[in-house]
């Protein structure tokens, strides 16, 4: 969308303006051509989508299309080693006229699969293959079976989720948030939304669409990419650290919490919580608040104090799902001996969400000594599970990357 009052090129679903902040009503659609191939059953050709029973690398067989972009489109598909096995796969279409923007986007587009092969959290989809086939590229990736909750809260009405619903949730994302700020070094998601945060039936949160995740550098600054609505005044300005993410959490929580969509709204424009909806704790609309403050100074200094604050509000949603810094299986909230592992939590460093648990609720020491050997529990994780990620690749100033809806 091409915004009339400062000719900037926005994204389609923009109300308004990512530069001037001005609404987009007299905005005029920006056009892009792209052509489409029909292809026969079985074909991979050099454009077009993939046809059902496609087989990629003598592995991959192609089931069916789940979500398609104007650069991007991703499949469900078998992978015929595992009878069983569903996965995802990810592909990148090349429209691109320029070569310069071509080996750009086939750059990141790589960045991405071994960004999110080189990270291990439950929270995060696994990343089990990347290539090139007949000058088109993919990655595979882990099923999620479950949907987003942009989808959730649509399929509500608008309606708003329970507090402690809300509460569990973020506690899941900002142990996720807390284990990405802490790579070395610190990994930026810089797209927190709803329709980024996979809910499966188990009520397991997993984050996606690591397409316009960076690297943080405290010197760099950028185009703006993001989600309006989602979005804190710094990133904007090109500008993101660790607490932009925090911004974002907020923004999806006040959403979930009074159905009231940022994306429908002015730029930072989030009345008080309960002014909203009344049910919603004194305490968690404190929570939600700071994390929304446009001073970036004035919101938690890291996702380990917003955890140590959710936990702390939270009561019962503590009870969410912790995972172990050691091997990274599911954990009980008390716990601090790792069943699976067989790994002291305590030990681990002071950034891990055991120790987060302890700040926040006083629980100190080593378990003590039963006389018995723990079962190790079966990891509720389960390797074949489902779901519909969707790919995008978008220009904006640069290349960057999201999951189609």
């Amino acid at each position: 969308m091409i915004c009339s009052n400062c000719q900037t090129d926005n994204n389609v679903e923009n109300r308004f303006c990512c530069d001037c902040g001005k609404p987009l009503k007299g905005a005029v659609t920006a056009t892009h051509s792209s052509s489409h191939v029909t292809q026969p059953a079985g074909s991979v050709g050099s454009g077009g989508l993939l046809s059902p029973s496609t087989l990629l690398q003598d592995r991959y067989r192609i089931t069916q299309l789940v979500g398609q972009g104007g650069m991007g489109a991703v499949y469900l598909a078998n992978d015929t080693r595992f009878s069983s096995k569903v996965c995802v796969v990810k592909e990148m279409l090349d429209h691109f006229a320029d070569s310069e923007q071509r080996e750009t986007a086939m750059q990141n587009f790589y960045r991405e699969a071994d960004m999110l092969a080189s990270l291990k959290h439950n929270s995060i989809p696994e990343v089990f293959d990347r290539f090139t086939e007949s000058n088109r590229h993919y990655i595979v990736m882990e099923y999620i079976n479950g949907s987003d909750l942009e989808a959730r809260i649509c399929e509500q009405a608008n309606q708003p989720f329970d507090e402690k619903s809300v509460i569990g949730w973020a506690i899941q994302v900002c142990d996720v948030l807390s284990y990405l700020h802490h790579q070395k070094p610190p990994i930026i998601f810089r797209d927190m939304k709803p329709a980024n945060l996979m809910l499966t039936e188990f009520g397991k949160i997993y984050l996606v669409d690591f397409g316009i995740a960076r690297f943080f550098n405290p010197t760099a600054r950028g185009t703006m990419i993001g989600t309006q609505g989602y979005a804190p005044p710094e990133q904007y300005r090109g500008q993101v650290e660790p607490r932009t993410d925090l911004y974002a959490l907020g923004a999806t929580m006040h959403y979930m919490l009074t159905g009231r969509d940022p994306q429908n709204e002015a730029p930072f424009s989030f009345p008080p919580v309960r002014q909203l909806n009344p049910d919603v704790s004194d305490a968690t609309e404190e929570l939600v608040m700071r994390a929304l403050d446009s001073d970036i100074e004035k919101r938690y200094a890291s996702a380990d104090d917003m955890l140590v604050a959710l936990i702390r509000v939270g009561g019962e949603a503590t009870n969410a799902v912790r995972t172990c810094p050691h091997c990274g299986e599911q954990i009980s909230k008390g716990r601090q001996f790792c069943p699976h592992c067989r790994n002291y939590i305590a030990a681990h460093h002071a950034s891990t969400s055991s120790q987060i648990y302890r700040a926040a609720t006083g629980h100190l020491g080593r378990p003590k000594a039963t006389g018995r050997t723990e079962r190790p529990a079966i990891p509720q994780r389960l390797w074949i599970a489902g779901a519909a990620v969707s790919a995008a690749l978008v220009v904006a100033g640069g290349v960057w990357w999201a999951l189609a809806r």
